[in-house]
Parts: structure tokens; sequence; C-alpha cells
């Protein structure tokens, strides 16, 4: 389902999206929530919700399991339900297929689906998260979360 957007370009929530993820410190938002943020800005709805994908980033708390960016377009996916104009048709089997093509492509592209492979870092540890810091792993975590939410646009 692809409909038009009261919400702001594509390419100025890209913009905003990437800056939030670059960021350091409190105004830094986890791939999870960069891709709720992204499909968010994009739909005309307010971003404020992000907090809803706080614990999905570094693979779900941070235990390496299922990357964020992939947690975070499902969750958005989500949220464009929830928040579907009332008598607007939401087909769940199509938007799951979608949504199932996105991870394939994604471990196609990228050789992998766990956040711990795709870091090559242990975040549950303040060492490993500080090794992941100071790697080469946080510029490619930001062109996942450039990937799924390039993917995300596409269906919302």
């Amino acid at each position: 389902m692809v409909k038009e957007s009261s919400g702001v370009p594509r390419e100025v929530a890209m913009a905003e999206t990437l800056a939030g993820f670059q960021e350091r410190g409190a105004a830094h938002r986890n791939c999870a929530q960069s891709v709720l943020y992204f499909s968010l800005r994009s739909l005309g709805h307010d971003p404020g919700s992000i907090v809803a994908a706080r614990y999905l980033g570094g693979g779900m708390v941070r235990l390496g399991h299922l990357c964020g960016v992939l947690s975070g377009a499902a969750l958005a996916l989500g949220f464009r339900d929830m928040n579907a104009e009332e008598g607007e048709e939401v087909d769940a089997v199509a938007v799951t297929a979608q949504m199932q093509s996105i991870v394939h492509d994604f471990e196609e592209e990228f050789g992998a689906t766990d956040c711990r492979t795709l870091t090559g870092h242990d975040l549950t540890t303040r060492d490993g998260y500080r090794a992941f810091a100071a790697s080469d792993a946080r510029p490619r975590c930001a062109r996942y979360v450039e990937w799924a939410c390039d993917r995300v646009g596409e269906i919302i």
C-alpha cells in the first residue's frame, strides 16, 4: 500500500534520521528509534512515539539479536497501521510478505540479521560498547539505518 503522505519530504526525514542516529548522548536515537522516527516524520505523525523503540537497539536491549533497524521497520509498519484513517483497509498479509522480503533482502545485502554479527561487538558490556563506538561498525550501522528507511519508505 503506497499513498500520499502529509509528512515531511523523504529527503528531509532521511537527513533528520541520520543526524539523530549520529548524535551522541541524550539526543542520540538508536537504530530502531531511527527507522521509526523516519516513518513517523514521513507520515506526518508525532515523532515522540519513538520512545516505544528505546529497548530495541543493539539487537534487543543490546543483546545482539535481530538488528534494531529490522525491529524498528516492523514497529514502523505497526504504527502506520495503527494510525490508518478510519475505513482504510490494511492488507496485513501483503505487509507481512513485504516485511519478510525486507528481512531476507537485508540478510542477502549485509550477510546477517543479528546485531552481534553485523557489528562484531558484544554490546552488553561497557567495554564492548566502547569498542563498538570507536570501531568502523558505527558507520556501517548508519548504512543499515538508511537502507531500512529506504525500504520502509517504499511501503508507507
